[in-house]
């Protein structure tokens, strides 16, 4: 038993040697392991609680120990350094819905490698995307870039009016507040970029396009 508690104070004191958000990369370098040292560490933190793991084969972390709340958004710029913040996430928080999404969307360059991250759901964009909203994508230090909410709405119905996509979807039209969304200053400017009808924000076309999802 004591042998086991020495080995854990040990974990623990390596621990407090990493940074907030790390990869397996980083506990080489800092130790000097190898990549199957590296697991049972990273095995051990987990089980404790002490350590986050984005999740799937991706191999970045957010230490726990330095930060309980820590930021995922961060460790999801280190394992994309393009993502972009989109969806129902941004929306919430610009009072335009209370839909509380299970998952925070980002959206990636298309030719990235794609994991199955906990609590994230990962899509992805054409360069050609990237370039038309860069004028609706506010930079965030230390953590992912995302679009503002006039671009977040005009980007989801645009993906929505996209047949080639598969799984479309929309808010229900009671869930998203239209008025708010006309009325913002952007609103004209994303609906050009991403040529949209620009009567799309009207609710009776919004609710024809949100019913024929659901008949698809």
């Amino acid at each position: 038993m004591k042998a086991q508690t020495n080995t854990y104070q040990s974990a623990l004191k390596r621990l407090d040697a990493v940074p907030e958000i790390f990869t397996g990369g980083d506990l080489t370098t800092l130790f000097g392991w190898t990549s199957a040292i590296c697991s049972n560490y990273l095995a051990v933190w987990r089980k404790a609680k002490l350590v986050k793991s984005l999740g799937g084969r991706a191999d970045v972390h957010m230490n726990l120990l330095r930060n309980r709340n820590a930021n995922i958004e961060a460790a999801l710029r280190r394992l994309y350094p393009r993502a972009i913040k989109v969806g129902v996430d941004i929306l919430r928080e610009a009072g335009w819905t209370t839909q509380i999404p299970r998952t925070i969307e980002v959206a990636v360059p298309h030719k990235s490698s794609i994991y199955r991250l906990h609590d994230v759901e990962v899509t992805t964009r054409t360069e050609k995307w990237y370039v038309t909203v860069a004028v609706g994508t506010e930079r965030v230090a230390q953590s992912i870039d995302r679009l503002n909410p006039a671009w977040a709405l005009a980007d989801m119905l645009n993906r929505a009016n996209d047949k080639r996509i598969r799984h479309r979807w929309l808010l229900a039209p009671d869930d998203i507040d239209l008025d708010a969304a006309r009325q913002d200053v952007s609103m004209h400017q994303a609906i050009q970029a991403l040529a949209l009808n620009k009567s799309c924000l009207d609710e009776a076309e919004y609710t024809a396009l949100y019913d024929s999802l659901l008949h698809e």
